[in-house]
């Protein structure tokens, strides 16, 4: 995998990414505005349950003592990680790896129909192998629907956070000062998959299934790969601690309280 195609990749998902937001924020000023939603209500509708059981997790992590920017960068860490390794997750499906590690789940995920249902999307029942059909899914398609719900979720909390303080600047400063490296983080997660994706994708037209499981494991072991996890790592230690010292700093001086 090359550096210009986790570029292109995170390029293609930011553009995405932008689009959901500006739906997300519309949509949530209109709901708020023509339905006359109740702030705290539009903020429960708005967050799908997901900060909310964050919440949870940082307020349990202070009650044992554990400082919240850690609670924020292990729980923002995990769904980076849970993205990325989707590309593990396709090295798995691998028909000719005949290593004994993980041989009972590889069997599962070489049986698994997933792989009929996909033949009902054109984009995917162009590729014979079913094993390919389903790696080519899991690179493409779920970091692409995690990459548009972030956007939908950023864009709603912007609204949200217009209809709790008549202000965009406060509105603002509850997201991007630790929104920026955040985001960035997980849309780079987001990206690798992709980019794995583009770098199979010449040889999944030829039905050159070997030669593209080979690809997917230069992937792994490329240095370029490694570069990405730590920048990841690096930008989500930014959010954690920024989230935790600034946000709330900035919030209070935009706000005058």
């Amino acid at each position: 995998m090359k550096k210009s195609q986790v570029l292109q990749a995170y390029k293609w998902l930011l553009a995405h990414m932008v689009i959901a937001a500006l739906i997300g924020y519309i949509a949530t000023i209109l709901v708020a505005s023509l339905a006359q939603v109740e702030p705290a209500t539009l903020l429960k509708m708005t967050r799908f349950g997901l900060p909310h059981f964050g919440m949870m997790i940082t307020s349990q992590g202070v009650v044992l003592g554990i400082n919240a920017w850690l609670m924020y960068f292990f729980c923002n860490l995990t769904v980076a990680l849970l993205i990325v390794v989707l590309v593990y997750w396709a090295q798995l499906l691998n028909p000719h790896n005949q290593h004994l590690s993980l041989l009972r789940l590889r069997t599962y995920l070489q049986k698994d129909r997933s792989a009929e249902y996909l033949l009902k999307i054109n984009h995917f029942a162009r590729i014979q192998s079913p094993q390919l059909r389903v790696a080519s899914f899991l690179l493409l398609t779920i970091p692409y629907i995690a990459t548009i719900a972030l956007g939908l979720m950023a864009g709603a909390w912007v609204g949200v956070g217009l209809v709790f303080t008549s202000s965009p600047l406060v509105a603002l400063a509850y997201i991007l000062p630790h929104g920026i490296p955040e985001f960035a983080a997980i849309l780079l997660a987001c990206s690798i998959p992709v980019a794995t994706w583009t770098a199979i994708r010449p040889v999944v037209g030829n039905e050159s299934t070997a030669e593209a499981f080979q690809i997917i494991d230069r992937v792994l072991a490329s240095q370029q790969f490694q570069q990405n996890l730590k920048m990841i790592i690096n930008l989500l230690l930014i959010a954690g601690l920024t989230e935790a010292h600034l946000t709330p700093v900035a919030v209070s001086m935009l706000s005058g309280n």
